[in-house]
């Protein structure tokens, strides 16, 4: 047998226990047949074999997100861009410029809003959104997704009044008793919650972020929940599409923290495993905490900017436990949003007591993001054998904002080089739509802890370029059980790859986010080429 595709004279970096490099590899139809030298490699090529040259490039595993919002991310292509705004009067003129182009009644949406970049250093309040409009709903995101601004249409429709209160897990801010727009953490969907996006959009938007995710060497993603309780249905739908090519490993999220989405699907025998390379069934997920520039991360101790305030827990720890039990039993695996080292102590709880009670071997418990992590914990979940999976490309975008408002304790956040030097496995993923989703800026921030602005925290947590290559590839597909298909270029593997231009291995630490993406393979198919970078 001849291979149906060959990459020679290159930068093999096949991510194998040895962490080996070679100058070629084999591919015979999906999977990957061999890897070696070009010499070796030569033996594979036929008549029908398609050979490219990589001229000294590296090709690795294709890259695996462990943590993204496939679904949300590609809502944003219908929603407006607040990224770059500088006050809020420059917020108000691109909503107005959007409301103008949208039916009466229809919805209105903003995000990646971040109070810290504007003059004003605060998220709008009702009156100003009603200045865009009071005949459309308009809200607004915080850049970490867990605060919005919302006028006085989409509180309405919320049924938000002044005597509303607070719903478990999340806070109306008011002002001298006046509701303000502000919503935080579970306040905040009882407006996302009643806005409906036709399927048009969904499914439009599905293939637009698979396309950006592909653009940047990713091959397969893990979705860590959406919008709408039709979220599962909408990537097992859009899974079956021969066009979409991203592998997904979805979560069952119950976003509002009930145990109901987990117990619905328990009884339909929806468990962790179900499905096939494309699609596949993952971990049951609660939210536990906020964030930290939104000052809601649930914290030991209170925040820098206000002592007081140590955040929102969205659950007592006996309602963690009792909803996790099930999942575990039923042979999940089981994860939550933990942020504030608060929030994190409370998901090792959870772990120690349904491993203890309920001993499982090989359960891979996740926790996600696990942002600030101390010694202690770390320890704690060494012992645990559960995966952690950090967002490494947050320091670059919220780095200065971290140490503003938690100060030294920023020093142990995403703390991989301990998790490695304990032996915990360690994934990461970019949580996108909250902050860029390109690997390579993911890679180059495990391993230089530098923010966009030159401050470096936590220099001790510093991990080697191989490390931080693990941790996007290979722990990646062992954090959903898929070690043995991917993650790796070895033979028997899916061939999922991307190719980079020039070698990664060489490339100086501060310039690895800008290296060009010149492939990307899934299934051993061309799915992305870099149209002014073609390999001959």
């Amino acid at each position: 047998m001849k291979a149906s595709l060959v990459y020679i004279n290159g930068e093999i970096i096949t991510v194998d226990d040895m962490f080996s490099v070679y100058e070629a590899v084999a591919v015979v139809d999906n999977k990957i047949t061999a890897v070696g030298s070009n010499e070796e490699i030569n033996n594979w090529i036929g008549m029908e074999t398609t050979v490219i040259d990589l001229n000294g490039n590296s090709l690795l595993p294709g890259f695996i997100d462990a943590h993204l919002h496939l679904l949300n991310f590609g809502l944003t292509k219908v929603s407006t861009n607040l990224k770059a705004c500088k006050s809020i009067d420059e917020v108000l003129e691109l909503l107005k410029a959007k409301a103008e182009l949208t039916p009466e009644g229809s919805w209105v949406r903003g995000w990646a809003y971040n109070d810290n970049n504007v003059a004003e250093n605060r998220m709008p309040n009702k009156k100003e959104l009603d200045s865009v409009s009071t005949v459309h709903p308009i809200y607004i995101q915080r850049s970490c997704g867990h605060v919005i601004a919302a006028n006085s249409k989409a509180l309405e429709i919320g049924g938000i009044t002044a005597e509303s209160l607070n719903p478990e897990g999340g806070e109306i801010e008011r002002v001298d008793g006046a509701v303000t727009g502000v919503l935080k953490e579970a306040a905040r969907m009882l407006v996302i919650d009643q806005d409906v996006y036709t399927e048009q959009e969904v499914f439009s938007g599905l293939h637009l972020a698979a396309k950006d995710y592909m653009q940047a060497g990713i091959t397969s993603v893990h979705d860590m929940g959406g919008k709408g309780s039709d979220h599962l249905l909408y990537l097992q739908k859009v899974a079956k599409d021969a066009d979409f090519k991203l592998r997904i490993y979805t979560s069952i999220v119950s976003f509002d923290n009930s145990s109901d989405a987990i117990d619905k699907t328990l009884d339909a025998s929806i468990l962790t495993g179900l499905g096939n390379e494309r699609f596949k069934i993952g971990p049951s997920k609660l939210f536990l905490d906020g964030s930290i520039t939104g000052q809601t991360a649930a914290m030991s101790e209170g925040y820098v900017t206000d002592p007081t305030n140590k955040g929102i827990l969205y659950k007592s720890q006996d309602d963690v436990n009792t909803i996790m039990e099930r999942p575990h039993n039923a042979g999940c695996q089981i994860t939550a949003h933990a942020i504030g080292d608060g929030a994190v102590e409370m998901m090792v709880n959870c772990i120690e007591h349904v491993v203890n009670e309920f001993p499982r071997e090989n359960h891979r418990h996740r926790i996600e993001h696990a942002s600030v992590c101390n010694p202690e914990l770390v320890e704690r979940i060494k012992k645990l054998n559960a995966v952690i999976v950090i967002n490494p490309a947050f320091f670059y975008d919220f780095g200065d904002e971290y140490v503003k408002y938690i100060g030294s304790k920023a020093e142990w956040m995403f703390p991989s080089q301990s998790y490695l030097e304990h032996g915990v496995k360690v994934a990461a993923g970019s949580d996108s739509p909250i902050t860029d989703f390109e690997p390579l800026l993911g890679i180059q921030e495990i391993v230089t802890r530098k923010t966009k602005n030159g401050t470096i925290i936590g220099e001790k947590e510093c991990s080697s370029l191989e490390d931080a290559i693990r941790i996007f590839t290979i722990n990646g597909a062992y954090a959903s059980f898929e070690e043995e298909m991917k993650g790796s270029i070895e033979p028997g593997k899916l061939a999922d790859f991307v190719i980079l231009e020039g070698s990664i291995l060489n490339t100086k630490p501060d310039h690895i986010k800008d290296i060009p993406i010149k492939q990307t393979v899934i299934n051993g198919e061309i799915v992305y080429e870099n149209p002014v970078a073609v390999m001959k």
